[in-house]
């Protein structure tokens, strides 16, 4: 798996998102050029909305659909790409000091491609499982229903910092879950892969909620769920001549692991009889 990283020079929130686009358009070349698995993670966000144009103008970042940064975000998505964003941090209990006066708490933290709907927005918790007070809360700017999970963060990892923290750490982590999955299943398209790591997590309290989205990320239970779905969308066939019990037929999609290759070719057999 190959990874890249982004960095800017920007000094100013209009020229960061000049480089944004700029990321995000070579991205969408790269699939063009070298289809394939691309998971993208978005550890940044806007804390602070004077630093953006008001909203209802055309220039305007955290409300507005039509901005050409939240259009190419959809652009890679439609392009096959994993698209992941940190909710943010500027939840009520304990806003980082960046977040504007109004930008903290319920329905005003979580913003522009953060909130994007064809992303998958994490919010952030404790090892413990406990939501950590700065993680961003929804309604978002962009999709009134984030965030989409919570995953871990505040624990040892880097060694850049004492601890790794942030809904910054916690969307890599998903990030990271996504990745494993791919491995097993390339083509599956970036839609059904957000609808399985959403449906999969672990509920917090009663359901969905706009602090901590369908729940805390499980990995094992995702793997479970995505095998389940392709299983329910694989073709029966018999095999071809050449095809022994055992061996990948080129119309199969891939499976994992080398017993599930010989459980498939097993129901192959039993339905060819």
């Amino acid at each position: 798996m190959t990874f890249l990283r982004w960095k800017t020079t920007a000094r100013t929130w209009e020229s960061f998102l000049s480089d944004a686009l700029v990321a995000f358009a070579s991205l969408i070349d790269l699939l063009q050029s070298k289809p394939g698995p691309l998971v993208v993670n978005n550890s940044w966000g806007l804390f602070n909305r004077d630093d953006d144009a008001p909203v209802g103008s055309p220039e305007n970042y955290s409300a507005n659909p039509d901005h050409p940064f939240s259009q190419i975000v959809g652009s890679l998505v439609a392009a096959g790409a994993d698209v992941l964003f940190a909710a943010g941090n500027c939840g009520e209990n304990c806003p980082d000091g960046r977040c504007g006066l109004n930008d903290i708490g319920p329905g005003a933290s979580i913003h522009g491609a953060n909130s994007h709907p064809s992303v998958l927005t994490v919010a952030a918790i404790t090892v413990r499982k406990q939501r950590l007070g700065y993680s961003s809360q929804g309604p978002g700017g962009l999709d009134k229903r984030k965030p989409d999970i919570a995953a871990y963060s505040h624990f040892s990892g880097s060694g850049v910092y004492k601890a790794d923290g942030g809904t910054s750490a916690a969307s890599p982590v998903a990030a990271g879950v996504v990745a494993a999955l791919r491995q097993c299943w390339p083509k599956m398209t970036p839609a059904d892969m957000k609808g399985i790591i959403q449906k999969s997590a672990k509920p917090v309290g009663t359901g969905w909620n706009y602090e901590l989205g369908y729940g805390i990320l499980n990995a094992a239970k995702a793997w479970r769920a995505a095998k389940e779905h392709v299983t329910r969308r694989a073709p029966l066939r018999k095999p071809r001549k050449k095809e022994t019990p055992g061996q990948r037929p080129a119309w199969m999609l891939e499976p994992c692991t080398p017993e599930e290759i010989a459980s498939y070719a097993a129901r192959l057999k039993r339905k060819s009889r």
